[in-house]
């Protein structure tokens, strides 16, 4: 029983994983083609309301679901199915009311945040307003998942996400290819609205696949426990409030980044620059970077609940497990990814934004250069409020968070006052964030669970294998783009980078043989490692 409750784990996070990867990529595809379509100005229009949607949808996509995965999983561990129906039910109907309301709060607000908090003109309303329905369908959505993912039913929730990206690929483009020709404005408008339409589509299948397979977690016959019942929303809300206040941080300070980028950058620099940079950060640099904080966020997802049934089993080497192994795996992960995206970032921008003026490429390279760092620090914070969470500590990422928070705030407009700097100190103000964070989260994790670290497995090696990796990469794509230059020679050194992190891993033994036997096809490797 342990081995599968630790294989549902990885596997769960693997699907997600998965999910979330391709997600991504289809997400950075829309980036690009939509970068071709509506040009920079058009850009400006699509990203800056991307903060206060995020602030908004914090509420009802962080906390909540976080919640409801934790309820059901413990309910599912002590076999009281009916109290886990119980939990989705109520918590449908207040991320309904909750999603109803942060609709209204971005539609009716639009003007204000359009030309009061960002001091823009009032063509920027439309953005607001179009994206502003798809708050209540995410809300609704949250719910599915967050039952799904405590259930360890992983497929739902990934289903959903690769179905949304897809619609909102093909009706936002066609939509910004159909409306470019009335101004940027609306090119954007198209994009955001294929946004609405996808979270909706979404929604109908995940409801879709809950009940097609409801009997595969949730038997019939399961008795129902009435003296529970009137503990479901209380509790939701004991867990979802400190979640959703800790969760909450990062897009404030977005949304205070996006005031303090064209307003302190906007004192020594006209505007078009700043446009210019704004568009490099958020659209060339952070579609990117975003790529393997996906891998990161499916294990956060999946270590929750896992974490929250071995804690309600009073299981502590299972919780040791997890948190161990959730450690490594976020190391494994963030570590080579940031190195490779500081090694190669510049050629993989070009070679995806082809449309990209040779000095916004020099502005977004040097932006990855800084922002790659903040991959592995994001990755860390990720897993580690995971764990936290399924061990009950929800309130203690909000204290790290919030410290990384105050310290991001002040250093991003100290940063951002410089000329020399202007904005780079985003991507700084960044790593400082979530380095304080990060940090903070590791050692709370350490000290709740008694986990023992060890600095070479956990760390060191992963460094070392991705250090080596980076070497690699780098002379790869120098002697071939010495041959031809361009998307060949990008691609060429991704994969020598990849063959040489496994070589290395399996050199260093990057993972024990217990590890490898969590992790989906970990056999397989196994036994080509050992010969057997």
């Amino acid at each position: 029983m342990e081995k599968l409750k630790k294989t549902s784990f990885v596997a769960g996070a693997a699907i997600l994983a998965f999910a979330g990867v391709i997600c991504k990529i289809i997400g950075v595809l829309i980036r690009i083609w939509a970068y071709d379509i509506i040009g920079e100005v058009g850009m400006v229009y699509y990203e800056v309301v991307f903060p206060f949607y995020s602030w908004l949808l914090i509420i009802s996509s962080s906390g909540i679901p976080t919640a409801i995965s934790r309820m059901v999983s413990e309910r599912f561990s002590t076999g009281d199915f009916a109290g886990a129906r119980r939990v989705f039910r109520r918590a449908l109907i207040l991320l309904a009311v909750v999603g109803a309301v942060t609709t209204a709060v971005l539609y009716f607000g639009a003007e204000f945040f359009a030309i009061r908090v960002l001091g823009k003109d009032e063509t920027y309303i439309l953005s607001f307003t179009t994206l502003a329905p798809a708050l209540f369908f995410v809300s609704c959505m949250c719910a599915y998942r967050g039952y799904l993912q405590g259930a360890q039913h992983m497929t739902g929730t990934g289903l959903s996400q690769l179905t949304e990206q897809v619609i909102k690929c093909i009706v936002g483009l066609m939509l910004a290819a159909r409306w470019i020709g009335r101004g940027p404005e609306y090119g954007a408008a198209g994009l955001l609205l294929g946004i609405t339409v996808s979270e909706l589509v979404a929604l109908l299948v995940v409801i879709a696949f809950r009940v097609k397979n409801r009997r595969l977690y949730m038997p019939l016959d399961a008795s129902r426990t009435p003296a529970r019942e009137g503990r479901v929303i209380p509790e939701l809300l004991r867990i979802a409030i400190p979640i959703t206040l800790g969760a909450s941080i990062i897009p404030i300070t977005s949304m205070l980044d996006v005031k303090m980028i064209f307003a302190c950058m906007g004192r020594y620099m006209e505007e078009a620059a700043v446009n210019q940079r704004y568009v490099a950060l958020s659209t060339n640099v952070r579609s990117l970077i975003n790529l393997p904080a996906s891998l990161t966020t499916a294990l956060a997802m999946s270590i929750v609940p896992a974490i929250a049934g071995a804690r309600a089993r009073q299981d502590t080497a299972g919780m040791h497990h997890f948190a161990g192994l959730g450690l490594k795996l976020s190391m494994a992960i963030g570590m080579p990814c940031a190195v490779g995206l500081f090694v190669l970032g510049g050629p993989i921008i070009q070679m995806l934004f082809r449309s990209i003026q040779p000095d916004s490429l020099a502005i977004a390279t040097n932006i990855m250069h800084v922002a790659s760092v903040s991959v592995i620090f994001i990755s860390l914070v990720q897993t580690m409020t995971g764990a936290l969470q399924g061990m009950g500590r929800q309130q203690w990422p909000v204290w790290s968070l919030l410290i990384g928070g105050v310290l991001k705030v002040i250093s991003n407009y100290v940063f951002l006052s410089m000329p020399r700097v202007n904005i780079l100190g985003a991507s700084l103000s960044n790593v400082v964030c979530y380095g304080v964070a990060g940090i903070i989260d590791t050692v709370l994790v350490l000290k709740v669970t008694g986990l023992r670290v060890r600095i070479w497995n956990m760390f060191l090696k992963p460094l070392v294998c991705s250090l080596a990796m980076g070497a690699a990469v780098y002379f790869a794509y120098t002697g071939l783009c010495a041959i031809r230059p361009g998307t060949i020679s990008t691609l060429a050194s991704v994969l020598v980078g990849v063959g040489v992190y496994c070589l290395m891993a399996m050199m260093t033994e990057l993972f024990t043989a217990e590890e490898l036997d969590s992790i989906p096809g970990g056999g397989r490797i196994k036994r080509f490692l050992r010969k057997e």
